[in-house]
């Protein structure tokens, strides 16, 4: 285990991570500890990867540099980017999406010969059948994605035999974190516990969240944050809940053909008019023939294709091919 120790030590004692490894739980580094976990330790010798942040003092002459980068253009983790010079020092970078890719492309003007596309992955999930005799509705992603936007029509449409089960908090992303942004959200948080059929959950780890998503019939998420890929949808995905979103960002490229997507509208005001619309529509049709044929096909496919027996090969055929071109450089 010592090329993996290596990796994630480095990881732990990143000080100029906006958020600290060792206490987040957000997707990259749940991503970054599930590569660990299904990687033999000797596929990472030799490689250096970093998570996300693109800092001179992570690098190391003596490695093959791989910057794993999760993050938008506007994040400032990967503004060194711009450097010609960082860029020269790196032998690879490596997406999560073709959006991010191309996002990094126009604004940065990364190279596209040492830029590559690995998606992420997740756990398979073993269908449960739904609950009958309601709708559960699920937002389980951070607040300030699009919670606000979701309370404000779920409240609009006032229905009944339908509940929002919100799993949402800023202490995913470790407590120190949660102390600078906790109290933004508190009054949001607050307004979840007091509005009737909405039962907040705050802060879950991600097996109970498993647990919850298969009993649920559709992940809410009116996103107004650039989704740079979204394991939260490709888990719902997986567990059978149909998907209301936006284009903003990755989504459309993560959920499709299976997602109900809206455009990305103008104003505020637009969203939620277009969301209420979408998300009734799913709630009266989600036990059609013609929504659970495509849920069957879409749970069969999301854990086929994004399962980490798949992606952890993808990551090991990328090690061995990198040794092989540093070794010939």
């Amino acid at each position: 285990m010592e090329e993996k120790s290596r990796i994630l030590e480095k990881a732990d004692s990143d000080k100029s991570r906006p958020v600290s490894f060792k206490d987040s739980f957000g997707g990259s580094e749940s991503q970054l500890r599930l590569l660990l976990k299904y990687l033999p330790d000797e596929s990472f010798k030799d490689i250096n990867l970093i998570l996300n942040n693109a800092n001179y003092d992570l690098l190391e002459k003596d490695k093959i540099n791989i910057l794993w980068m999760h993050h938008f253009v506007n994040q400032k983790e990967a503004k060194n980017l711009a450097s010609k010079d960082f860029i020269g020092k790196l032998d690879w970078i490596i997406y999560n999406s073709n959006w991010n890719l191309e996002q990094h492309i126009n604004y940065f003007h990364v190279p596209k010969n040492k830029s590559m596309v690995i998606r992420n992955a997740i756990e398979k999930i073993n269908f449960v059948e739904k609950p009958s005799d309601k709708i559960n509705l699920i937002y389980h992603t951070t607040p300030w994605r699009g919670l606000k936007i979701l309370l404000k029509v779920f409240k609009s449409l006032n229905l009944e035999n339908v509940e929002l089960n919100v799993c949402s908090s800023t202490i995913i992303y470790g407590k120190k974190f949660d102390s600078v942004l906790g109290k933004t959200f508190e009054d949001l948080f607050d307004e979840c516990k007091n509005t009737k059929n909405v039962n907040y959950f705050g802060f879950l780890k991600n097996e109970k969240i498993i647990e919850k998503l298969k009993k649920m019939h559709i992940f809410a998420h009116p996103s107004i944050w650039p989704e740079t890929s979204c394991i939260a949808a490709i888990e719902s995905m997986a567990a059978g809940c149909e998907i209301v979103t936006t284009s903003l960002g990755a989504l459309n490229e993560t959920c499709s053909p299976f997602g109900k997507i809206i455009n990305f509208p103008k104003t505020p005001e637009e969203l939620e008019i277009k969301y209420s619309e979408a998300l009734l529509d799913s709630i009266n049709n989600f036990w059609s023939d013609k929504t659970q044929k495509k849920l069957e096909l879409q749970r069969e496919t999301i854990n086929a294709t994004y399962s980490w027996d798949v992606r952890a090969s993808e990551w090991k055929k990328f090690f061995d091919k990198a040794r092989k071109i540093k070794i010939k450089s």
